[in-house]
């Protein structure tokens, strides 16, 4: 069968030599230059470039979280505190780079045989969905790795000469693909029509507008100096403007419990998600999404089958708890606050089954956990052990000795977990002993679109419209609890880049959003030595040319097999 080459391959060539995984799954006898003219072969060929996306999400996301102000090491040490001693040898860095330029020339697959395959109603819908994905994934790589080869060519053969494009023309490439993908002559299907599991022209506009939003902070200030000064002057003003009409009036109408409810993944709230199912992966105890074990204490191991498989590595900060206002419901939404006497009874014994352990929030009071306990219609606090999420004192829940947070972190049990991405189904619970799930990653969603509207209005010094996007955006049900809607009202007066930046961390808690909202920001630095909680200096974020590690380092084996001369990125 002819192999279709991937423009990694200069990196997949020394790593992986002949390896199987760049066959297309052809299991006829017909040759892939032929298979691929057809309308099964060509859906097939489209479907393995989605499948590709699940690549990024089916393993730990360091490159997401790691490093940042809201997560911390949990019982598995040094995970987050490697994130800056990174080298361009580091699997993790090499992975990264790897999948997504094997999912761009999968795009690019799907681009070059839609032009010769045999036409059928979806072959130029397919085509567009192509672009899609493919500037989709440019966008994941120049936010992580800077200036990266732009290639709209699918390759079959071995091309080893790719020179890094500037970040003017990627950017300029991102932006005339979502706005043609958003306009009438698009062939992408509305979202209404196409589902959150194909790109569509709702999703596009999100995406033209965080493009637009990232390039407007891409001014030359600050340490971004490292990066190229390529702001334009209306970026902010198309950022709010696409946003806008991404958000197209619509107030959220789910909780956010609601909206990442696994039994309703196609949900209005939702854009675009990467997909699981155990019927589309080849392992479902493997394959699966990685999100839903890795913010949280460690639970134990399979002696515990109710409870669910947790890693231990990014275990929420103190930070991150103690930015919900006491009338703020998303915590009890987010968080695992009330830990019944196994994980899961929360979702199906929810009225019988004990309290073991109750997470109070940051700001309770000893007469706020007296109420919550004397609220027990059921008798299920008699024997709860109360863990208090503040800096000093409280309660560890694995041994009932006083401990510091950054102790607690380390203990089973020994922190509330991110609950919102749980997959409560038996299937899932009956899986214990792995760690993956078949909950969807949701990537675009209607939350984020007001997030973004409300930073552009700030960056525009229109703060009424950003602290109106921030109220718009808590009318969500379940956000505003009742006698708190008062102290739930943001003003003008409260709008700067820091305040945005916790609400997105109160509204896209666990999303894989964090170290590129500090990148994108100019507050990586500012954030990640002054809160993270494993103690980060500024030495640490250096490389040994003084320069800050704000990029990822290029992968050492894509800098020796080019035939281009690739510079490293600065810090590395």
């Amino acid at each position: 069968m002819k192999k279709i080459y991937f423009i990694a391959i200069l990196i997949i060539a020394s790593l992986t030599g002949c390896s199987d995984f760049l066959d297309q799954d052809n299991r006829s006898n017909v040759p892939s230059e032929d298979f691929y003219k057809t309308p099964v072969g060509y859906e097939s060929l489209t479907n393995s470039m989605y499948s590709s996306l699940r690549e990024l999400y089916n393993r730990q996301p360091q490159l997401f979280v790691a490093g940042t102000d809201l997560y911390a090491d949990g019982k598995s040490q040094g995970v987050v505190m490697g994130q800056y001693t990174f080298t361009a040898d580091e699997g993790i860095i090499r992975d990264f780079y790897i999948e997504c330029y094997k999912g761009i020339q999968l795009a690019n697959s799907v681009i070059a045989y839609g032009e010769t395959t045999e036409n059928t109603g979806v072959r130029l819908q397919y085509i567009d969905e192509a672009r899609f994905i493919r500037a989709w994934y440019y966008f994941q790589l120049f936010q992580q790795y800077g200036p990266v080869a732009l290639n709209t060519t699918m390759f079959d053969y071995a091309e080893m000469n790719h020179s890094r494009t500037s970040l003017a023309d990627i950017y300029a490439f991102l932006i005339d693909e979502f706005t043609y993908l958003i306009s009438s002559d698009s062939n992408l299907s509305d979202r209404a029509k196409s589902g959150v599991a194909r790109a569509n022209k709702r999703a596009a506009t999100f995406y033209l507008a965080k493009v637009y939003l990232t390039r407007g902070w891409l001014d030359g200030t600050g340490y971004e100096a490292q990066e190229e000064n390529i702001a334009v002057a209306t970026d902010f003003e198309n950022a709010s403007r696409y946003a806008l009409q991404a958000i197209g009036n619509e107030i959220p109408s789910l909780s956010i419990e609601s909206a990442f409810d696994i039994a309703n993944e196609e949900n209005p709230e939702i854009f675009f998600s990467v997909q699981f199912s155990s019927a589309s992966v080849e392992n479902p105890v493997n394959d699966g999404s990685y999100q839903q074990a890795q913010f949280g204490a460690y639970l134990g191991g399979s002696e515990y089958p109710r409870n669910k498989a947790m890693d231990g590595n990014f275990a929420p900060s103190l930070r991150l708890q103690q930015m919900f206002a006491k009338g703020d419901g998303r915590l009890e939404q987010t968080f695992m606050l009330e830990f019944h006497q196994s994980y899961f009874d929360f979702y199906s014994d929810r009225t019988s089954s004990p309290i073991k352990f109750y997470y109070a929030p940051a700001w309770a009071t000893d007469d706020d956990i007296a109420a919550w306990k004397a609220d027990d219609p059921n008798g299920l606090k008699t024997n709860t052990l109360v863990s208090k999420t503040i800096a000093q004192g409280g309660i560890a829940p694995s041994n009932g000795a006083p401990a510091s947070y950054k102790d607690r972190r380390s203990q089973d049990y020994g922190n509330a977990c991110i609950r919102k991405f749980d997959d409560y189904t038996e299937a899932s619970i009956a899986n214990r002993n792995s760690t993956c799930s078949m909950h969807d990653v949701v990537v675009a969603r209607l939350g984020e679109a007001y997030l973004i509207a409300a930073e552009a209005y700030l960056k525009q010094n229109k703060t009424q419209e950003a602290a109106t996007m921030i109220n718009d955006l808590r009318k969500r049900p379940g956000t505003v609890k009742a006698g708190f809607e008062t102290a739930m009202t943001v003003t003008a007066g409260q709008m700067n880049i820091d305040f945005i930046l916790d609400e997105r961390a109160r509204e896209l808690a666990g999303e894989y959003v964090r170290w590129t909202d500090l990148k994108r920001t100019h507050k990586l630095v500012e954030y990640a030595t002054n809160y993270n909680e494993d103690g980060i200096s500024d030495a640490a974020m250096k490389g040994p040319d003084g320069k800050y590690k704000i990029l990822r380092p290029i992968p050492q084996a894509a800098i020796d097999l080019n035939q281009a001369d690739v510079a490293q990125n600065p810090g590395f």
